[in-house]
């Protein structure tokens, strides 16, 4: 006997469980193959930023963030705004922690910028909201904790950020967890990804510099 029809939103959920599936089977796969490369070409390959997208474990989000989102019943995480008054002092700081701009928007009747920033292409975004002539804080409050990127390698992303001039305000002395802040305060959590790594110098010894 054939199985009851399922009603049309039960067949949504099934149909896009399966190409979720299918999806994932397939990234997995792409991962998992080496790069051949062609011996008669010297051209070096090119990344899209599409394949970009689909490489990054934090890529879920379509090319227009929401608009083409299915509708799956589920909140879906986009961003978080954050106020600047040095914008490119601001994109600079999250450049160096890998982040890219993605997009942004200009307006001469608000007269502000918006400038959307991921770690990939399809990644939950920050959105650096620069009025324009600046503005001072307050000191953040304690309600904003902090922002959080997971890393491969935290002890050459703080040595990067160091040669950069950012102040590891807790240096990951455990292998595992690090923290430094933006020009206006906010802090940025780094965790290393999988098991921390091996105690090493100079972080090991390194003391705390102010607060985060």
């Amino acid at each position: 006997r054939s199985p009851p029809l399922l009603r049309e939103g039960q067949q949504m959920s099934v149909a896009a469980a399966r190409v979720s599936l299918t999806r994932s089977r397939s990234l997995s796969a792409a991962l998992s193959r080496p790069l051949i490369r062609n011996p008669s070409t010297r051209r070096p390959s090119t990344v899209t930023s599409a394949a970009m997208a689909q490489k990054s474990v934090s890529s879920y989000l379509p090319s227009d963030t929401y608009n083409s989102l299915p509708k799956d019943g589920d909140l879906t995480f986009l961003h978080t705004m954050l106020r600047v008054n040095d914008l490119d002092a601001t994109m600079d700081f999250f450049k160096a922690l890998g982040l890219q701009e993605t997009r942004r928007k200009e307006s001469e009747s608000g007269k502000f910028t918006l400038v959307f920033m991921a770690s990939a292409p399809g990644a939950p975004e920050i959105e650096l909201t620069y009025n324009w002539g600046g503005e001072d804080f307050a000191p953040p409050s304690r309600s904003m904790g902090h922002l959080a990127y997971a890393t491969d390698d935290i002890y050459a992303l703080c040595e990067s950020l160091q040669a950069k001039g950012i102040v590891i305000n807790r240096p990951p002395r455990d292998g595992k967890m690090a923290f430094v802040k933006s020009p206006d305060g906010i802090s940025v959590e780094l965790l290393q990804k999988g098991e921390p790594l091996e105690a090493s110098e100079p972080w090991a010894s390194m003391e705390n510099v102010g607060s985060w």
